[in-house]
C-alpha cells in the first residue's frame, strides 16, 4: 500500500534565509541562528536602500541602541520613523573567521558573516531569488544547483520515517520534515549518491573511461567581479563599471565584498550563499565549454558526459582526444576567471569504473554484517512452555513462551573490527578521512536499529517481571541479557572512538556525538508501567531501563574515552572547536562525570600564573596561551555554568573576554562579527549575573552603552533569553537531529 504524502506550506518568512543559507555547518551544537531569526521577525526588522527599519515598541530607545551594535551603525541620533541609515563605510563588515582541520597539517578557514551581512542577504534573496534560479539552469553539467524556491515541507502520514536521514539538503520531489535550505536542489544532496545512482551506472555502461578532477582552492580563488564577467561579459563590465553596479550580478558582487570587508579576491567559505555564488560562475563556464566542444564536433551525451558537483568534475569518455579537449578547455576558461585545476587530485579510471572509496565502502558494509552479531528471537520462534495439568482442558489457555539466554544473541569484538577496518583502508588504498564519516554514519544506523530491537524485547520482559510473571531463574537470565547488551555497547564505543581518534574533525566529531547521545539517552531511559492498586485505581511506576551498575559502566567508558581524546587534542592557536562538542556530551552525563580542574587545565593548554616570588597562588591561577575564539568562550561558559569548582577557570575566561574586546579599537568593535555575536551572548548569559550583573555592565561599557541605559539594555536583551547560544533548556538529541538535517554537501 502506498503511503500518503502531504505537503505543508513553509510558514517561515523571507528572513528564513538566516536559518539556512548564512552559517557554516561546522559550529558548536549550542550555537544557531534560530533566536536571531525570531528577533528579526518579531520586530519586523528590514534592510532596504541602505537603511535598517523596525516596528515601534515601548522600548524603542533601547531597541535603537541595540540595533546600532547589532548592525554596526555609528550615528543613531538622526533616526526618523523607526529607521537608521547606514553610510557607505558601514556596509562592509568583518566576518568571524575560524579554522577547522581539513587534511593532516592543513586547515580550512570558515566564516560566519556579520549580522548586518546576514540581513543584507535576506533583502538580496527577496529581490533576486527568481534570477538565482534562472542563472542556475544554464549548465548542462551541474548536478547540484538551486532548482526552485522551497515552498513546501513534505510530510508522509506520520507513521513512517519522514525523509531519509542521509538527505542533507532540500531535494526536488523528496519528503522532509524540516526546512534545510532556501532553495530546493537537484540532482544530488550528497556526492556519494551520484556514485550509486542510475545516471552514473548508465554512463559506466556507455563509456570505457572516466576522468575526475577539481578546482584548486575554488572559493579562495574566486574574484567577486567574475560573476559579472560570466553573466554579462568581461569587456562590457570593464568598460561600464558604473552601469554594472545596479545589475543582479553587480549587486551580488557587492554583497560578497561587503561580507568580506571589501575583499574582491576570494569569498568566505561555509555559508550556502557562497556555494551559490560559485555555482553561478561555474554554470556559465560549463555552458561555454559545451558550446566550444560542440563546434569541434564533440556532442554532450554522445561523445562524452560531464557531471559537475560544486567544484568536482566527472568526465566520461571513450577517446583520449576527447578527454584532452575537455581538460584543455577547462584550463583555458578557468584561467580567465582567475581559477585553475588541482593537478594533484586528477585521477583516471578505466572499466570497471569504480573508485577506491566505493570499494572501501562496500567492504565496510560487509564488515558490519559479518563481524557484529545481533539477533533477538521473536516470540513465534520460541518454544511454548508445557501446559500445566490444571490447564490441559482449557481450550483458551496459551502458555507463555520460554525465555532463553539465547533469545538475545549478541557478539561484537572491537579488536577484530579495528584490525579488519585497518586492512580495508590499506587494501582499498584510501585514507582514513575518506571513509570516516561514512563508517560512523552506518554504524550509527546499525546501533540505532539494534537498540530499538533490544528495548522492545526488554520492555516486554520487564513488564512481565513487574507483574510477577517471571521465575527467579528467568529473572537471572534477563540480567545476563542486559550484561551482554552492555558489553556490546562497550565494544561499539571502543571501535568508534578508535575511528575518531585517528582523524578528529568537526564533521566526524558531530557524528561521534550523535552516537554518544543515543547511547546516553538509552542508558538514562526509564519505563512507565501502569498497574491497578488494591482500591482499583490506576497508578504507575517508573523503572530504570538499565541497572545502575551497567549505566555506570557505559558512562565511565564514555568519560575515559573522551579524556583520552582531550589529552591528545589540546586547544591551540589554530584548532579550537574540533573537540568542544565532547564537553557538552560530558555535561549531559551528569555531575558525577565532570572533568576535574587538572584535566581542564591540560586540555585547555593553560599557563599557570605565578606570584612575583615565582610561587603558586592559592588557589592556583591560569591564563590561556593563545587568544581563544568566540566558540571556545561560549562553550566553556556553558560547561562551567555556576559550578563552584570551576569558579577560578571562569574568572580566567572573563579575563580572556576583556582582552579580546580591548584588542580592537572601541569605535571598530561592532564591525567585527565575532565581537557582536559574543556581546549579545554575554549580555544574555544566565551564568554572568554575579554582583548585580557587574561583568555584563563592564561589557556594555566596552561597547559604549551609557551607564544610565545599562539596566534597561540588559533587561531587554535577557527578555529574548537566547540570541546565538542556547544557554539552558538544552536537549542534546533534538539539537543534533536539527544539526544533522543541515549537513552540507560532502
Amino acid at each position: 500500500m502506498r503511503k500518503s504524502i502531504s505537503k505543508k506550506p513553509i510558514s517561515y518568512s523571507i528572513e528564513r534565509a538566516v536559518l539556512s543559507d548564512v552559517l557554516p555547518y561546522e559550529t558548536p551544537i549550542i550555537f544557531s541562528n534560530r533566536h536571531f531569526y525570531e528577533f528579526l521577525v518579531n520586530h519586523k526588522i528590514k534592510l532596504k536602500d541602505d537603511s535598517i527599519s523596525w516596528i515601534k515598541c515601548k522600548d524603542d530607545d533601547v531597541l535603537k541602541r541595540l540595533l546600532s551594535i547589532l548592525f554596526d551603525i555609528k550615528d543613531i541620533s538622526s533616526s526618523t520613523n523607526n529607521t537608521l541609515k547606514l553610510n557607505e563605510k558601514e556596509l562592509r563588515k568583518i566576518a568571524f573567521h575560524y579554522k577547522i582541520t581539513h587534511k593532516e597539517k592543513d586547515f580550512r578557514d570558515l566564516a560566519i558573516p556579520h549580522p548586518k551581512s546576514q540581513i543584507e542577504l535576506v533583502s538580496f534573496y527577496e529581490e533576486f531569488k527568481e534570477l538565482i534560479v534562472y542563472y542556475s539552469k544554464q549548465s548542462p553539467f551541474s548536478i547540484r544547483k538551486p532548482n526552485s524556491i522551497a515552498k513546501f515541507v513534505y510530510l508522509n502520514d506520520g507513521a513512517t520515517k519522514k525523509g531519509n536521514q542521509d538527505d542533507f539538503i532540500e531535494e526536488s520531489g523528496k519528503e522532509y520534515k524540516n526546512l534545510k535550505t532556501f532553495f530546493t536542489y537537484e540532482l544530488y544532496s550528497n556526492i556519494y549518491k551520484f556514485y550509486e545512482d542510475y545516471i552514473y551506472h548508465r554512463a559506466e555502461k556507455k563509456y570505457n573511461k572516466m576522468f575526475k578532477f577539481d578546482i584548486a582552492k575554488c572559493f579562495d580563488s574566486i574574484y567577486t567581479h567574475s560573476l559579472s564577467w560570466a553573466i554579462i561579459s568581461k569587456d562590457f563590465v570593464k568598460n561600464n563599471l558604473n552601469r554594472d553596479s545596479n545589475t543582479f550580478a553587480g549587486k551580488f558582487d557587492k554583497f560578497m565584498q561587503n561580507t568580506n570587508y571589501g575583499e574582491t579576491n576570494g569569498i568566505i567559505i561555509g555559508p550556502e550563499f557562497s556555494r551559490i555564488f560559485a555555482e553561478l560562475i561555474l554554470q556559465q563556464i560549463d555552458k561555454k565549454i559545451e558550446q566550444k566542444l560542440r563546434k569541434k564536433g564533440l556532442v554532450h551525451k554522445v561523445d562524452y558526459e560531464i557531471y559537475r558537483y560544486v567544484d568536482d568534475f566527472f568526465v566520461f569518455y571513450n577517446d583520449g582526444k576527447t578527454k584532452d579537449e575537455v581538460l584543455d578547455n577547462y584550463k583555458i576558461n578557468l584561467k580567465e576567471y582567475k581559477m585553475s585545476l588541482n593537478d594533484s587530485k586528477t585521477k583516471l579510471y578505466e572499466k570497471p569504473l569504480i573508485t577506491e572509496i566505493t570499494i572501501a565502502k562496500n567492504k565496510i558494509v560487509n564488515l558490519l554484517k559479518n563481524k557484529i552479531k545481533f539477533k533477538i528471537k521473536k516470540d513465534k520462534d520460541k518454544e511454548d512452555k508445557k501446559i500445566p495439568e490444571d490447564k490441559k482442558d482449557d481450550a483458551n489457555f496459551v502458555p507463555d513462551k520460554k525465555i532463553k539466554v539465547s533469545d538475545v544473541d549478541i557478539r561484537c569484538n572491537s579488536n577484530k573490527l579495528i584490525t579488519e577496518f585497518k586492512t580495508i583502508v590499506v587494501e582499498s588504498n584510501v585514507l582514513y578521512k575518506d571513509i570516516m564519516n561514512y563508517t560512523l554514519a552506518i554504524y550509527k544506523s546499525s546501533l540505532t536499529r539494534n537498540i530499538k530491537k533490544y528495548e522492545e524485547h526488554k520492555r516486554k520482559l520487564e513488564k512481565r517481571k513487574f507483574n510477577g510473571l517471571l521465575t527467579k531463574k528467568e529473572e537471572k537470565k534477563l540480567i545476563k541479557q542486559e550484561a551482554k547488551f552492555t558489553k556490546y555497547i562497550e565494544e561499539i564505543l571502543d571501535f568508534v572512538f578508535f575511528l575518531y581518534g585517528v582523524s578528529p574533525k568537526v564533521n566526524s566529531t558531530i557524528k561521534l556525538v550523535n552516537i554518544l547521545s543515543i547511547v546516553n539517552k538509552t542508558f538514562k531511559k526509564r519505563y512507565r508501567f501502569n498497574y491497578e492498586d488494591s482500591k482499583g485505581k490506576i497508578k504507575y511506576n517508573l523503572l530504570n531501563q538499565f541497572d545502575k551498575i551497567n549505566q555506570e559502566k557505559i558512562f565511565k567508558k564514555v568519560l575515559d574515552e573522551i579524556i583520552l581524546v582531550l589529552d591528545k587534542s589540546k586547544l591551540n592557536e589554530n584548532l579550537q572547536i574540533e573537540t568542544l562538542y565532547l564537553l557538552i556530551v560530558l555535561k549531559e552525563l551528569g555531575k558525577d562525570y565532570r572533568l576535574t580542574t587538572v584535566q581542564l587545565v591540560k586540555y585547555l593548554n593553560l599557563d599557570e600564573i605565578m606570584t612575583s616570588e615565582n610561587l603558586s597562588y592559592s588557589p592556583k591561577r591560569y591564563k590561556f596561551k593563545n587568544d581563544i575564539n568566540y566558540f571556545v568562550i561560549t562553550v566553556l561558559l556553558f560547561y562551567f555554568k555556576d559550578i563552584v569548582i570551576y569558579k577560578g577557570l571562569k574568572v580566567m575566561v572573563k579575563n580572556a573576554i576583556r582582552s579580546k574586546i580591548k584588542n580592537i579599537k572601541k569605535t571598530e568593535r561592532s564591525k567585527y562579527s565575532e565581537l557582536v555575536l559574543l556581546f549579545f551572548d554575554l549580555v544574555s548569559c544566565p551564568y554572568l549575573k554575579e554582583d548585580d550583573n557587574k561583568f555584563k555592565k563592564e561589557i556594555l561599557t566596552l561597547f559604549g552603552i551609557p551607564s544610565s541605559e545599562k539596566d534597561e539594555f540588559i533587561k531587554f536583551v535577557e527578555k529574548q533569553k537566547y540570541w546565538f547560544t542556547k544557554w539552558n533548556n538544552f536537549n542534546l538529541v533534538e539539537e543534533l537531529n536539527s544539526k544533522s538535517s543541515l549537513e552540507p554537501y560532502s
